[in-house]
């Protein structure tokens, strides 16, 4: 069989259907909701509405990090060894969501009375775990995409469906909560608002995760299934197994590079609300419309991405999308600071703001379907390497990062703004405007500097299509060996 024959028959396998791709990506809205909820008000509700101190906020998010370091690579090393009629991700699809939804609604509904240490007690032990509950579902569901094509850009397309659904979630949320606390009394800052939309948001994440799991389940027969001479987990092993992936050196360039960039979207993530309302004084009704450009951002990202991946490279397409969506969020902070941006007040300030929110969805679309394509592409080279498909571990890597995103934004946010004495319960227009042109340099500059220096490191990816292409070719060829 020639090496073209090869390729054909390998695409061909990798083919998914459209109802396989959209039953797959929707299993991603519930994840981004509530990933948007928590960081859009989390920060707003504890120090703004409960009066918790910036530090502390920052604190609890970044303890949860301790138990998600353990917790990522312990679901994704278990995931991959799990035998069930269900296979080895689908059980943990199943079991997630509805502790998920519990404890997300647990952090908003701290009891009355709670003091400063106490309900910084109630807030780190629900986030710990409802980031928990989270890896139980985002690492076996980011392995099942990689699991269900290895086709290069098959990948990009079945990572494009879980992008842009994602990010219909967050659009989702996003708009409707913004929506309801313009119509309650008191507005965000009114205690109870957040209570109904914990509640909505948990009930939205059972329904989609349920969906999703039921209707991906007809892939099960056709996925692959733990191999009979696969170590049985214990502690060493699992260091073992977390080394040989380190040992990879296109694994530790995404691993480095979304260290940094988590630092600059978790930052841009906490403080979006604060940004909106004290620095662009925008009401909830604007609010909630700030996204409207992202149905045509997601259309344009969708569309375009998996084509740049096969014209260019998905490196280059990453790196794009980090450029655009620094300027696409940065812009409008600087020329502010720099006294070339309406007024606040003005009748430019929403559309503009508009323009670059759609655009910022675009890039980040781009910039976050490549980051899991990349992913998907190692995981083939490191079975290359070990013989082994491990896409629990490497995507536990992803999930653990995405969480960093936000313990970083709020530990880094929350000492900013205790550093400038930003004041809490504050309503828009009332702050010293000195200490909002320093929030701007927080939010503006500062945020884009670790994303910037993210690029450093993706700029050392080598795996092309052509690349791609000789792996699998290679673990076609090594399939059809006899076993000795």
């Amino acid at each position: 069989m020639s090496n073209s024959d090869i390729e054909s028959v390998s695409a061909a396998k990798s083919a998914l259907p459209l109802r396989t791709r959209a039953a797959y990506g929707v299993g991603a809205t519930a994840e981004s909701g509530i990933t948007a909820a928590f960081n859009a008000f989390n920060f707003l509700f504890y120090n703004n509405v409960l009066g918790l101190s910036g530090t502390l906020c920052g604190l609890a998010v970044t303890i949860a990090l301790v138990f998600d370091a353990l917790s990522d690579p312990l679901v994704g090393s278990i995931s991959d060894r799990w035998r069930s009629k269900l296979g080895r991700r689908h059980p943990f699809l199943y079991a997630a969501p509805i502790p998920m939804a519990l404890f997300f609604y647990a952090i908003y509904s701290p009891p009355e009375g709670l003091g400063s240490i106490q309900l910084f007690a109630w807030f780190t032990t629900f986030t710990i775990l409802l980031r928990t509950a989270q890896t139980f579902y985002q690492v076996p569901h980011l392995a099942l995409g990689a699991e269900m094509t290895a086709d290069y850009r098959e990948r990009s397309v079945l990572m494009s469906f879980n992008t842009i659904f994602g990010l219909v979630g967050n659009f989702a949320v996003t708009f409707l909560a913004w929506s309801y606390l313009g119509t309650i009394e008191g507005g965000q800052n009114n205690k109870d608002g957040y209570v109904t939309i914990a509640a909505a948001v948990g009930v939205l994440t059972i329904f989609v995760i349920l969906f999703s799991a039921y209707f991906t389940r007809d892939q099960i027969p056709k996925l692959s299934q733990p191999p009979d001479d696969l170590p049985t987990f214990n502690a060493s092993q699992l260091r073992f197994e977390i080394g040989e992936c380190l040992n990879n050196e296109n694994y530790r360039t995404l691993v480095f590079g979304i260290f940094f960039l988590s630092a600059t979207l978790g930052l841009h993530e906490t403080l979006s609300s604060h940004l909106g309302i004290f620095f662009w004084e925008l009401p909830p009704n604007q609010m909630r419309y700030m996204i409207i450009g992202a149905p045509i951002g997601l259309t344009i990202a969708s569309f375009f991405t998996p084509r740049i991946h096969t014209r260019w490279s998905k490196r280059d397409a990453l790196i794009a999308g980090i450029l655009g969506m620094s300027g696409s969020v940065g812009i409008p902070i600087i020329l502010r600071l720099i006294g070339l941006f309406p007024e606040n007040g003005s009748d430019w300030i929403f559309p503009i703001l508009c323009l670059f929110k759609g655009m910022s969805y675009c890039m980040s679309a781009i910039m976050v379907i490549s980051i899991a394509s990349t992913l998907a592409d190692v995981t083939d080279e490191h079975e290359l390497m070990s013989g082994r498909r491990q896409e629990g571990i490497f995507f536990a890597a992803r999930s653990f990062f995405g969480k960093l995103t936000t313990g970083l934004g709020h530990l880094l946010a929350g000492i900013a703004m205790d550093l400038i004495a930003f004041p809490t319960g504050a309503k828009p227009g009332e702050i010293d405007p000195e200490t909002v042109y320093q929030f701007g340099i927080i939010a503006g500059p500062l945020t884009l500097l670790p994303g910037l220096i993210s690029i450093v490191f993706y700029r050392r990816y080598n795996i092309d299509k052509t690349r791609h292409d000789e792996i699998r070719r290679a673990l076609e060829i090594r399939s059809r060996l006899p076993l000795k």
